[in-house]
C-alpha cells in the first residue's frame, strides 16, 4: 500500500487537529491520524521552577527523527507503535498507540512544514493562517478542557514562548504550503479539500 501523507501546519489554536479529525471522519478506514504533539521529547526529570521555562513552542521540542521514522515506516506499508504524551507532567507515557498504515496518512502540528526532512515526505500540505486573537481563545479552550491547564498558565506560555516562536518559525513555513486558509476551516473548504485528496489518492493507486 502506497500512502499519501497531508501536512497540516499554523500556529497554535489554529484548528489543525480539528481539520484532521474531520478529514479522517470524511476518509473513514481511508485515513489516519498522526499528530507531531505524541513526539515531544520527555521532560519529567526536569524539576520546580525549571520547568517553567520548558518551551515546547520550539522546534527543538519535537523527537523529529523519531517522527520521520514512523512516517517512513508508515510509507513503506509497515504498522508502527507511536508515543503519546502526558502534557500535565511533562513526560512520555509508557504506553503507545498501534497505528496502521493507510491509503491517507494525515499529519499536523506546529512545524510540519518547517522541517525540511518532514516536507520532503508530504503529497500535499495545508497552513491555517488564522489571526492571533481567534488562535489564543481556542488555546485557552483546549488547555483547559484536554491538557487541564489553567488559563494564567495558558497566557503565560502563549505570551513567553508561542507567540515569539510563531513569528520565528511556524509563520515563515507557510510559503511552502500548497494551500493557505486565511480563517478556521469551514465545512466548505474541508469539502473541496477533500475532493482534491480524493483525486490525489486515485492517482497514486
Amino acid at each position: 500500500m502506497k500512502s499519501c501523507i497531508v501536512g497540516i501546519a499554523g500556529g497554535t489554536g489554529s484548528g489543525k487537529s480539528w481539520l484532521a479529525q474531520r478529514l479522517v471522519e470524511i476518509f473513514k478506514d481511508q485515513a489516519r491520524l498522526k499528530q507531531t504533539d505524541w513526539y515531544y521529547r520527555d521532560r519529567s526529570h526536569v524539576r520546580g521552577t525549571a520547568r517553567l521555562r520548558l518551551n515546547f513552542d520550539h522546534p527543538g521540542a519535537i523527537e523529529v527523527p523519531l517522527l520521520v521514522r514512523n512516517l517512513c515506516a508508515l510509507k513503506r506499508g509497515e504498522t508502527i507503535e507511536a508515543p503519546q504524551y502526558d502534557y500535565a507532567t511533562h513526560r512520555r507515557m509508557k504506553r503507545t498507540v498501534t497505528l496502521a498504515p493507510a491509503s491517507l496518512l494525515i499529519l499536523d502540528g506546529l512545524f510540519v512544514l518547517h522541517e525540511p526532512s518532514i516536507r520532503k515526505l508530504l503529497d500535499y500540505s495545508i497552513f491555517l493562517d488564522v489571526p492571533a486573537d481567534q488562535r489564543l481563545i481556542l488555546r485557552i479552550r483546549r488547555d483547559r478542557v484536554t491538557r487541564r491547564i489553567g488559563v494564567e498558565e495558558t497566557l503565560r506560555l502563549y505570551e513567553t514562548y508561542a507567540r515569539p516562536m510563531h513569528e520565528r518559525f511556524v509563520q515563515p513555513s507557510r510559503k511552502h504550503a500548497a494551500e493557505i486558509w486565511s480563517s478556521l476551516p469551514t465545512e466548505t473548504q474541508i469539502q473541496r479539500l477533500a475532493k482534491k485528496l480524493k483525486r490525489l489518492l486515485s492517482r497514486s493507486h
